[in-house]
């Protein structure tokens, strides 16, 4: 039972259900630790990603089959009915009575068996069921969150702020499988040389125009596991962060600074856009980032990163003026749920706190631009208070800044705003819900 796929991607969701953390994080420590082969790993992961894509069905489902479903079940107990149910309900390739008495073995481990007999029930009633189960049509809150997994209150948020149709279409494409994209080493390697490497190692390179050196990788396994990657000849990162470093027009001597760097993906784009030269300030509040992003920029043979652990909600020192800053900063999240799907069970209301952090993160990297330089904030949510209101407040309370327009070629404006300023939606070009705002500090008279 012990280390098989099912077993693993319990474990995962349990430590998830406990402990919170980060998914990719959660599930990649699990499956290094089980040392499953490559067929059980895909299992584990596919059940692991999916009973949290698909939360809130599950437990509609689960509760029906319940003799009170108000009935308050063993958390331990409720993750493994939960990934049980994805089995039956979602995973055709594995038959259900595979899918009843594994979890009923594995319930056996739980305070002595005394569940087991409740989840041999649960799941026996849900498979009989199978056949006559739906959800619930219409555009109600309460069903468009079940059948999208996503919860009422964020769903309200995104129709008061983008509207009901944008709301409907973004909803649909957070069901898709996002693509990895990832940013070729101009150091290390021209676009012949990688796909070349790539479709040797089992990838496919697709080159896109904008960004030059964004590219989209398909393929089966983690990139970072092949020896292209640790080469350093590219690294991996979405498309809208890549469009955030462009942003700021590095040129080659220039001074930049990136705010909010681990794991270092923006600092890596910069610095090459630089052509490695000049210096690209690498900020972040523990050693352990630090160190990674020096790692980085080593495997990249960046030489012109200098990464700092710095807290960035403090003022800077000893720095000189510098020709662009990027404030990438922390925020709820809600533009990536696709890559993080733990992210849209994060309750709307516990992100107010956010905006007055976010706003201070931009004021101190501010402060850092020389007169004619850039500032680019940005964020990888949907949520206007994180994103527009922090922006139109630093606008208003900094008048030694002006709006930078932009345009960025290839990629669709859905909502009404200003031109600095700029809302990445899936659909519309940029990979992921991202949001990013350019300002330009006067120059002196």
């Amino acid at each position: 039972m012990k280390n098989n796929a099912r077993h693993t991607a319990y474990q995962a969701l349990l430590h998830m259900a406990e402990n919170e953390g980060y998914s990719h994080i959660v599930i990649d420590k699990a499956l290094r630790e089980a040392r499953l082969d490559s067929r059980d790993a895909g299992l584990a992961s596919t059940l692991f990603y999916g009973v949290l894509e698909k939360r809130l069905p599950l437990e509609y489902f689960l509760r029906g089959c319940l003799r009170d479903p108000k009935k308050k079940v063993d958390p331990a107990v409720w993750v493994l009915l939960q990934c049980a149910a994805y089995q039956i309900l979602y995973l055709d390739r594995v038959p259900d009575s595979a899918a009843v008495n594994e979890a009923v073995q594995e319930a056996k481990t739980i305070k002595k068996g005394a569940y087991t007999g409740l989840v041999n029930g649960v799941l026996r009633s849900l498979c009989r069921k199978k056949p006559e189960l739906s959800l619930p049509e219409g555009d109600s809150l309460w069903a468009l969150s079940l059948r999208y997994s996503i919860p009422e209150d964020l769903i309200a948020l995104w129709q008061r702020s983008y509207g009901r149709e944008l709301t409907g279409k973004l909803l649909a494409y957070f069901q898709l499988r996002p693509v990895v994209y990832v940013r070729r080493n101009p150091l290390r390697a021209t676009e012949e040389d990688l796909s070349q490497k790539l479709l040797e190692e089992g990838f496919v390179l697709r080159p896109l125009v904008n960004p030059v050196g964004a590219a989209i990788l398909d393929g089966e396994g983690s990139p970072a596991g092949l020896a292209s990657f640790q080469e350093g000849l590219f690294h991996v990162q979405d498309l809208s962060a890549q469009l955030a470093c462009q942003l700021l027009e590095p040129r080659p001597g220039q001074r930049l600074a990136d705010c909010c760097a681990a794991p270092g993906g923006k600092t890596f784009t910069l610095a090459e856009m630089l052509e490695n030269t000049g210096v690209v300030y690498s900020f972040d509040l523990y050693k352990g980032r630090v160190r990674l992003i020096r790692q980085g920029a080593e495997r990249l043979g960046l030489s012109c990163v200098e990464a700092q652990l710095h807290d960035v909600t403090l003022p800077y020192e000893n720095l000189p003026p510098l020709d662009g800053v990027l404030c990438d900063v922390p925020c709820s999240g809600y533009g990536v749920i696709r890559r993080k799907p733990e992210i849209r069970y994060k309750p709307v209301s516990s992100t107010r706190e956010l905006p007055k952090l976010q706003y201070t993160i931009l004021e101190h990297g501010a402060a850092l631009v020389r007169p004619g330089g850039l500032l680019v904030y940005s964020t990888c949510t949907l949520h206007p208070a994180e994103n527009g209101e922090v922006a139109e407040r630093f606008l208003q309370e900094h008048p030694e800044f002006e709006p930078a327009p932009f345009q960025l070629p290839e990629i669709q404006r859905c909502v009404e705003e200003p031109l600095h300023t700029l809302t990445l939606f899936p659909f519309s070009g940029g990979s992921d819900g991202f949001y990013v705002a350019r300002f330009r500090r006067k120059e002196e008279l």
